[in-house]
C-alpha cells in the first residue's frame, strides 16, 4: 500500500492514554487518535488547558492528531430521548466536540455506535441522524469530517448514510468489530461499505476484542489488509490493541515489546502489497 501513515487510538497504548504523544513518538509512529473523555471527568481535553498541553507535545514530538474520539458514546446513548437526563450530556458533548477538534487541528471526528450508542430502532436510527447531522453541519464549516464507527452492515448503513445526507459523513472501519461481535466476514463488509469509509480506519486482533496481536485472531487481518491494497487504499492505519490489559498482556511482560511487534507486522503487511 502507498501512502500510509500509521497510527495507533490514545486510549490503546499502555497507560491508556497517558503521555501518548511521547510514546507514539518512541516506537516511531505518525499520528494519533486521542479519546475526548468522559463526562464524569468533563471531557479534559474540551478545555483550553488541556488542549495547549496537547499542542506543545504535538510540536516537541512531532506527532498528528488525526482523529477525536467521542468515546463516551460507549456509555451515553447518542440517540438518547428528549425527555431523558442523558439527552443533555449527549448535545453537550456533540457542541464541544467541534471546537476541540478545530483546536487541535483534527480532521476527523470519529463517533463510536456501539454498547449504549447502537442503533436497535427505527427511532434509534433516526435521533442519531439528527445527532450526526448536527455534528456534520457544525465540523463542515471547517473541513472537518465526521465518522461513524458500528456494527452496522452495508445496507442499514447505507440507511444511516441517506438519512444523515450530509457529504461530510463517513463511515469508520475497523478489521475486527464485525467479525468478534456479530461472526461476519471482514472482507465482505468491505465489498459493501468501502464506498462509504473516510481515510482511517482501526486495525486489531484477537479472540476478544483488541486481545491478541495483529494476524494471531480469526478476523483474518492479513486478508484485510491485502483486500484494502487491491482497492488502492491510502490514508492512516490505527493500531487499537490493549497492549497492557488482559487478555494481551500475558503474552509479554513489557507491553511496548507487544506495540513494537503489531508495528512490525502492521509495517510488513503493508510493505509487502
Amino acid at each position: 500500500m502507498k501512502n500510509i501513515k500509521i497510527g495507533a487510538c490514545d486510549w490503546a497504548l499502555p497507560g491508556s492514554g497517558l503521555y501518548a504523544t511521547q510514546i507514539a513518538a518512541s516506537v516511531g509512529l505518525d499520528a494519533l487518535s486521542l479519546k475526548i473523555g468522559l463526562y464524569e471527568n468533563d471531557y479534559p481535553i474540551t478545555h483550553a488547558e488541556m488542549q495547549k498541553i496537547y499542542l506543545n507535545e504535538q510540536q516537541k514530538y512531532g506527532i498528528e492528531y488525526c482523529a477525536i474520539a467521542l468515546n463516551d458514546f460507549d456509555n451515553i446513548p447518542m440517540h438518547a430521548r428528549e425527555d431523558t437526563k442523558e439527552y443533555h450530556i449527549v448535545w453537550d458533548l456533540l457542541r464541544r466536540a467541534v471546537p476541540t477538534a478545530k483546536a487541535l487541528g483534527v480532521k476527523v471526528i470519529q463517533v463510536p455506535g456501539f454498547a449504549a450508542s447502537e442503533v436497535l430502532s427505527e427511532a434509534d436510527m433516526q435521533h442519531s441522524a439528527r445527532a450526526f447531522q448536527y455534528l456534520c453541519d457544525a465540523a463542515g464549516e471547517y473541513g472537518i469530517s465526521v465518522a461513524g464507527e458500528n456494527l452496522m452492515t452495508a445496507s442499514e448503513f447505507k440507511t444511516m448514510h441517506e438519512m444523515v445526507d450530509r457529504k461530510n459523513f463517513y463511515l469508520y472501519f475497523d478489521s475486527q468489530n464485525y467479525n468478534v461481535f456479530r461472526g461476519y466476514s471482514e472482507t465482505a463488509i468491505l465489498e459493501g461499505l468501502y464506498p462509504y469509509m473516510c481515510n482511517q480506519l482501526h486495525v486489531k486482533d484477537g479472540e476478544e476484542m483488541s486481545g491478541g496481536l495483529l494476524g494471531t485472531g480469526p478476523s483474518d487481518f492479513f486478508a484485510t489488509m491485502e483486500w484494502l491494497d487491491k482497492h488502492d487504499y491510502t490514508g492512516y492505519i490505527l493500531l487499537e490493541n490493549y497492549y497492557d490489559q488482559l487478555p494481551l498482556r500475558l503474552q509479554n511482560e513489557n507491553p511496548y515489546e507487544l506495540l513494537r511487534q503489531d508495528i512490525c507486522t502492521l509495517k510488513k503487511a503493508i510493505q509487502s502489497k
